[in-house]
């Protein structure tokens, strides 16, 4: 109780301190990260896992406390990867209050394994047999991956007929590096996504690369590059992209104030933190 009660006191100090003006997103290095630094930690929440029809599931242990509904985000894994390479990203996730679905297929490009994760998470919360009955949030589902999963992320989420409501690849590949029956379509989404890559990974999802699908979106998107980063970052601990994955999770799915304060309002945060570079933000309301 003591943690929660002084996590809520920080949110609370960085949100009034934002309003009144007294950190400049602009001007001081310590507020261009304030909300980045916040959603870095782990959540309040601690963190279940287990199995379900061939996926690996990572979710808060005190599931439905206070009648919540937990969001869903659906992963996919990079190129001969299993969710064993990324415990640091599921598991922050689940501990902010999202359950997490996660499709255990090595190759995850068509966006099909990442989509009948979702869909069998779904499933469960009108099982009455399952610890997840009646404790998720149907409506908000959101996709997230990593490389070849990324694009899958994307697949996932033009074929979910509405399912998926955001999106996160993570180095998303150039399409040279996309194979045949994986190809996707950025320009196709219809709602929010954010992209977010390593600046090192200069091969594979390129600064240029990034820039080409941000570009392509028609409607609300986000982008940036994490300073000093590669292709693999994302792996193991989840490095320095776990703050502002979870911050925007928190934004699109839990309709959060202080995590929206990093991608839109008038002065976000996101554009002005020095550990990025490439940023920009466009249609976020």
């Amino acid at each position: 109780m003591e943690h929660i009660t002084r996590r809520r006191a920080l949110r609370t100090g960085i949100a009034g301190l934002l309003a009144a003006g007294v950190l400049s997103r602009t001007t001081s290095a310590e507020a261009a990260s304030a909300i980045e630094s916040h959603f870095a930690v782990r959540g309040p929440h601690a963190v279940a896992t287990g199995t379900s029809g061939g996926h690996r599931l990572y979710y808060p242990a005190d599931l439905g406390a206070g009648g919540f509904a937990h969001p869903i985000v659906t992963w996919g894994n990079g190129t001969n990867a299993t969710p064993d390479n990324y415990p640091g990203v599921l598991s922050q996730l689940a501990s902010w209050g999202f359950a997490v679905v996660a499709s255990t297929d090595t190759t995850t490009g068509t966006g099909a394994e990442i989509l009948a994760a979702a869909q069998h998470l779904v499933g469960l919360n009108s099982d009455s047999g399952s610890v997840f009955a009646g404790k998720l949030d149907v409506t908000r589902v959101a996709a997230v991956g990593h490389s070849q999963g990324a694009g899958g992320s994307v697949n996932a989420t033009n074929h979910s007929a509405g399912l998926i409501t955001t999106v996160v690849p993570i180095a998303l590949p150039a399409q040279v590096w996309v194979g045949a029956g994986d190809e996707f379509s950025v320009a196709a989404l219809t709602c929010p996504v954010l992209f977010l890559s390593g600046a090192n990974d200069w091969l594979i999802s390129s600064a240029a690369a990034v820039q080409g699908y941000y570009d392509q979106v028609p409607g609300a998107a986000g982008k940036a590059l994490l300073k000093g980063a590669g292709h693999n970052d994302i792996q193991n601990g989840g490095g320095g992209f776990l703050g502002y994955l979870t911050a925007w999770l928190m934004y699109r799915l839990r309709d959060d104030a202080l995590a929206r304060g990093a991608f839109a309002g008038s002065a976000p945060e996101l554009p002005t933190n020095t550990a990025w570079q490439n940023q920009a933000l466009k249609n976020l309301s």
